[in-house]
């Protein structure tokens, strides 16, 4: 539950309790019948909003879109017969830079004490989520950003000009370093 259906369930509590406590103590009854409408209207009102947020959260949250990704939800560093070394969690991020980090740089993954790490340059690409899709693109590195569609046998070099589209089970060369999206 989010942050603005607690509150509106909060309000709606407060309606209710505000209207039992003016049934209760209130004598006049214009103040009292005042008092319970105006308590249950605001009361329905909220009742409204938290339903219309929760059907609009339970339709993102099918989607994928909450969490800022479509399914991806981490990175796995690849070694010799495709056995996973290293894997990076990029639950709810939406920029990751990819490099080698010797201090001055400033990356997310770091393949610096890799096998790989003499291809790598200190920032060599960034993927960045954006629109509901994960795009990558290489940060004109030496040894470049290649990309082999699931199910695909060959590789595709990435452009510094032009971003390419990220999806599960693709598999990233930052130059011989090979990371799966998963």
């Amino acid at each position: 539950m989010n942050k603005k259906t607690s509150l509106d369930i909060t309000i709606i509590i407060s309606c209710i309790t505000g209207m039992v406590l003016s049934y209760v103590y209130l004598d006049n009854s214009i103040e009292k019948n005042v008092s319970l409408t105006t308590l249950g209207i605001v009361g329905v009102f909220f009742l409204g909003l938290a339903m219309t947020d929760s059907v609009k959260t339970g339709h993102t949250e099918r989607r994928g879109y909450h969490t800022g990704r479509t399914g991806i939800s981490e990175i796995l560093l690849l070694g010799e017969d495709s056995n996973i070394t290293d894997t990076w969690d990029i639950y709810k991020k939406t920029s990751i830079v990819f490099g080698r980090d010797e201090g001055e740089n400033h990356v997310d993954i770091s393949l610096k004490n890799t096998d790989y790490a003499g291809t790598v340059d200190g920032e060599h690409a960034v993927m960045n989520y954006s629109s509901g899709s994960w795009y990558i693109e290489d940060l004109d590195s030496e040894n470049g950003t290649r990309i082999q569609r699931n199910g695909e046998d060959k590789p595709y070099r990435v452009s510094s000009r032009e971003p390419c589209k990220v999806e599960k089970g693709d598999v990233i060369y930052l130059g011989l370093a090979p990371l799966k999206v998963r």
